[in-house]
C-alpha cells in the first residue's frame, strides 16, 4: 500500500538560515552601526578625491587654464567605469557560495584592491595616469558598494527600512565632511605651510586608504550572513546573463520610475557639487587656502541640515508608512536650494543655500534606498538589481561633468557668475522635474 506524506504546513525561515528569505525580524543597532561605518568608508574614498584631492592634483599637472577640462576627463572616466562595475559586481555577488556569505568577499577583496589604489593614485605623472588611478578605484569601490548596499533589502524588514536607510543614507555626506577634516589637518607635501600653491597628496589618499580598510574589515567580522546553497545558483549563460540587466518598465513600472526620478535629482545635486571648489574661486575670487577653508564651512552647514532632516524622516517615515511624499518634499526643497545658490554672490549666502541643501538632500537619503527597496523585482537578484539602480546614481556622474564643462566653458566669457547661474538652475529645473515623475510610482505609498 501506497503511504502518504503528510501536509507541511509553511515555515518562516530566518535569513541566517536562507538568505533569500523575505527579512522579517528586526535588526539591531550593532548592525546599523556596522553598516553605517562600512558605506562611511566608502562614501569617504569616493568623495574626498573628487570634491578635494582629484581638482588639487589636476590642477598641479596642468595648470589653472584647463583644469576644469581635465577634471572633466578624470571623472568621467572613473564614473563610466562605474556604470557596469557596479551592477556586474552584484550579479555575480547574488550568485557567490562561499562559506562567508554572498556579500562579505565582494567587500573584502574588493575593498583590499582599492586601498592599493588609493595609496598608488597620488604618485600618478601625467592626467592619463591618474584617468587610469581613478577608473581603478572607481571600479573596486564599486564592487564593494553592489554587496554592501544589498544588506538592506538582504537583512532588513520593511517596516524598519525608513529608519536604516536613515542612518545609512547620512553616511554619504559625512563621508564629504570626513573628507574636508582630512584634507583640513593632513596638510599638503612639497610646499611650506600656508603656501597657495598645490603640492602632493599622497598622505591625504594614505589617510582615506586606512579609513576604507578599517572599515570594510568591521564589516567582515562583524556581519553575519547565510551561505546560499550551490544547488540554488543557476548555470551560467553569457547571454542570458547579459539579457538580465535589461528590467523591462513594461513589466517593472514602479522599478523603471524609481530609476528615472533618482537619475534627475542626482544629476540635479551634481550640477553643484562638481565644480564646488572651483565655484568658491572663480566666482567669489577666494584665495585658493581660503577656498577650502570655506568649502570647509559650507559643507558643515550641509552636514548638520543633512544629519537632523534624515534622522528625523527616516523614522517618522516608518510610522506613518509612507515614502512618496516625504521623496517629493525632499526634491523639491533640493531644487530650492539650487535657486538659492544661482544668485548667492557671498559666502554666507552660500552656506544658507548649503543648508536648504542639506535639509531636503537628508530627508531624500532617509528614504530613497527604502523605495528602491521596495520595487526590486526578484530576491535573488537584489544586488544586481541595486546595481542597476545604481547606474541611475553613476550616469550623472558622467553627464554633469561634461555639462557643467561645457556650460562654464562656453559662458565664462560673461563671467563665471553668469556661467554658475545658469548651470545651477539648470540643476534646480531638473530636480523638480525628478519630484514630479515620483507621482508615477503606484505601488508604494
Amino acid at each position: 500500500m501506497a503511504t502518504v506524506e503528510p501536509t507541511r504546513e509553511p515555515v518562516s525561515v530566518s535569513i541566517l538560515e536562507d538568505p533569500l528569505a523575505e527579512p522579517v525580524e528586526r535588526v539591531r543597532w550593532k548592525f546599523i552601526i556596522i553598516l553605517a561605518l562600512t558605506n562611511l568608508g566608502i562614501w569617504t574614498a569616493f568623495f574626498t578625491p573628487i570634491q578635494f584631492l582629484l581638482p588639487l592634483q589636476v590642477e598641479g599637472l596642468v595648470g589653472s587654464d584647463t583644469k576644469e577640462a581635465n577634471l572633466s576627463l578624470v571623472l568621467t572616466a572613473g564614473a563610466l567605469v562605474s556604470l557596469v562595475a557596479s551592477p556586474i559586481a552584484g550579479a555575480f555577488s547574488d550568485r557567490t557560495t562561499a562559506r562567508l556569505g554572498r556579500r562579505r568577499p565582494w567587500v573584502l577583496w574588493p575593498t583590499m584592491a582599492a586601498v592599493a589604489v588609493l595609496v598608488l593614485i597620488p604618485l600618478a605623472p601625467i592626467v592619463g595616469a591618474l584617468v587610469l588611478g581613478w577608473a581603478l578605484a572607481q571600479l573596486t569601490l564599486n564592487a564593494s558598494y553592489a554587496a554592501v548596499t544589498a544588506m538592506l533589502p538582504d537583512q532588513v524588514p520593511i517596516s524598519q527600512r525608513g529608519t536604516v536607510s536613515a542612518v545609512v543614507g547620512a553616511c554619504q555626506p559625512m563621508g564629504v565632511m570626513l573628507g574636508a577634516a582630512i584634507v583640513g589637518f593632513i596638510p599638503q607635501t612639497g610646499v611650506e605651510v600656508g603656501s597657495e600653491a598645490v603640492g602632493g597628496q599622497g598622505p591625504r589618499y594614505i589617510a582615506v586608504a586606512v579609513i576604507l580598510a578599517i572599515t570594510a574589515l568591521l564589516f567582515v567580522w562583524g556581519m553575519r550572513e547565510a551561505r546560499l546553497d550551490a544547488s540554488r545558483v543557476p548555470e551560467l549563460h553569457w547571454g542570458e546573463f547579459a539579457r538580465s540587466f535589461w528590467i523591462d518598465p513594461r513589466e517593472h513600472p514602479d522599478f523603471g520610475w524609481v530609476w528615472i526620478t533618482r537619475f534627475l535629482v542626482v544629476l540635479g545635486n551634481a550640477f553643484v557639487t562638481t565644480y564646488l571648489l572651483f565655484f568658491a574661486r572663480d566666482v567669489l575670487e577666494l584665495a585658493p587656502t581660503e577656498a577650502d577653508t570655506t568649502v570647509a564651512g559650507w559643507l558643515t552647514s550641509y552636514i548638520v541640515a543633512l544629519l537632523v532632516f534624515a534622522l528625523a524622516t527616516g523614522p517618522l517615515s516608518d510610522r506613518t508608512g509612507r515614502i512618496r511624499p516625504f521623496v517629493i518634499g525632499a526634491s523639491l526643497v533640493i531644487g530650492a536650494s539650487m535657486v538659492i545658490l544661482a544668485f548667492a554672490r557671498d559666502a554666507g549666502m552660500v552656506a544658507v543655500a548649503a543648508a536648504v541643501l542639506g535639509a531636503g538632500f537628508g530627508a531624500y537619503t532617509a528614504v530613497d534606498l527604502a523605495l528602491i527597496s521596495r520595487v526590486l523585482p526578484r530576491p535573488e537578484d537584489r544586488a544586481k538589481d541595486l546595481g542597476v539602480v545604481n547606474i541611475a546614481n553613476a550616469l550623472p556622474q558622467v553627464l554633469a561633468p561634461v555639462i557643467a564643462g561645457v556650460v562654464i566653458a562656453s559662458l565664462k566669457s560673461q563671467g563665471y557668475a553668469t556661467a554658475y547661474q545658469v548651470l545651477y538652475l539648470a540643476g534646480a529645473v531638473v530636480t523638480v522635474l525628478g519630484a514630479v515623475l515620483v507621482l508615477k510610482i503606484k505601488s508604494v505609498p
